[in-house]
């Protein structure tokens, strides 16, 4: 698992701080913060602490998530949630649900520009204070 570089000299609402990027997000750091962000929501969600531990090591980069979504632990906490998804996306209609998948499109290509954006502004304060990070 690799992890996201410093941020040093960036603002408190930095994208890139230090956190592990997912094993399974092939990369891509808008991927990585999606899942990471759905999984926090699950974990707080949940009323199975063993499903909260394990959410929580994915987390913390203690664990990787291709790893965790083998465990039956994680299948046991992902049934319930998936069960009541798939109910609700059956009663949308399909204008909709395309219309649901466009934006979640325009939101990916939206981080992915602000992360690049980060990129650029962390890779320029670190060129100009090389003595600080």
């Amino acid at each position: 698992m690799t992890r996201a570089d410093d941020t040093r000299g960036n603002d408190d609402e930095s994208l890139l701080d230090d956190e592990p990027l997912l094993d399974v997000a092939g990369g891509d750091p808008a991927l990585s913060r999606h899942l990471r962000e759905s999984l926090r929501v699950l974990g707080e969600r949940t009323d199975d602490p063993d499903f909260r531990r394990l959410v929580d090591d994915v987390l913390d980069g203690r664990r990787g998530l291709r790893e965790a979504a083998t465990s039956p632990v994680f299948a046991s906490g992902l049934d319930t949630g998936v069960d009541q998804f798939m109910r609700r996306w059956a009663e949308i209609p399909e204008s909709e649900r395309a219309e649901q998948a466009a934006r979640g499109e325009r939101e990916f290509a939206e981080l992915r520009e602000r992360l690049a954006r980060e990129r650029r502004h962390r890779d320029r304060w670190r060129r100009d204070h090389p003595d600080e990070w």
